[in-house]
């Protein structure tokens, strides 16, 4: 335990080493917010609509700033540094020694990323206070406990979604445009764009079965109170259901894909 614990050291380190990156990478996600803010005024305007899909201009507004803030608390980028190590052989020194492979990735993830996670939390706080004040967004002290307990699960989700894509590259020799791909679905899918609500009654209901929208739209319906406690507790229960199940499934693909590199000589 404890060498996991000093590889989430050293992934703090680096993440404070290159902590302008992350202020870098929060002003880029302004550009899109400013693009989604002129859209959707051009689209309310237009239509003279009091509300859309369900939602106010202001409610839409509060949304997809918000959404966009939960997609850079989810960002990743190890991906590709698994497809290296595959690739050029840097797994053997966890063949030779007793360290887990996916204990070390694990460690190293939330080191580097769960300061910027907390920092991105902040940052919608401050937009949350905003949408509160000026655009009468209404939010309950229990919605932002419960949507702290469901963004700390879309965090573990992210991983484990990103972690099992990873392993494609045993089998897979360019992973470049699959990652991205992958990264671009997730993102739409998952509510990062446009709320689900958006697609309509039926296709929203066919997205619920899948992974994605407990990532970002099910934190955000929790934090803006549209969800009832029932529905949240039950959300909470399917988010640690696609966690283990995808936990579950790397396990699988993990020993497959060991195999095949062991047996190539690694």
């Amino acid at each position: 335990m404890n060498k996991y614990m000093w590889l989430l050291g050293m992934g703090l380190q680096k993440a404070l080493t290159y902590r302008v990156n992350y202020l870098v990478t929060i002003l880029a996600a302004a550009f899109p917010i400013v693009l989604q803010w002129m859209l959707w005024q051009s689209i309310y305007t237009y239509t003279q609509a009091d509300e859309l899909y369900g939602l106010s201009y202001y409610d839409m507004l509060s949304y997809v700033v918000l959404a966009a803030l939960m997609a850079q608390a989810l960002r990743t980028g190890f991906e590709y540094e698994m497809a290296e190590d595959i690739k050029s052989g840097g797994l053997n020194r966890f063949i030779v020694q007793p360290l887990s492979y996916f204990g070390y990735r694990l460690s190293v993830f939330v080191g580097t990323n769960l300061g910027y996670f907390v920092a991105t939390l902040i940052v919608m706080a401050v937009a949350l206070w905003v949408a509160t004040t000026y655009w009468a967004l209404s939010i309950e002290v229990a919605h932002v406990a419960l949507f702290l307990l469901s963004a700390m699960g879309a965090f573990f989700l992210q991983f484990m979604l990103f972690y099992l894509l990873s392993l494609t590259a045993f089998w897979l020799h360019e992973v470049w445009a699959l990652f991205e791909s992958v990264r671009v679905i997730s993102l739409v899918l998952s509510g990062g764009v446009v709320p689900l609500s958006v697609f309509g009654a039926s296709l929203e209901y066919y997205l619920s079965l899948l992974p994605f929208q407990y990532l970002i739209y099910f934190p955000l319906q929790t934090l803006t109170g549209v969800l009832s406690i029932q529905q949240v507790l039950s959300g909470l229960v399917l988010q640690l259901f696609w966690i283990t199940a995808l936990l579950l499934l790397s396990i699988i693909v993990w020993r497959r894909g060991s195999r095949s590199y062991l047996a190539l000589g690694g």
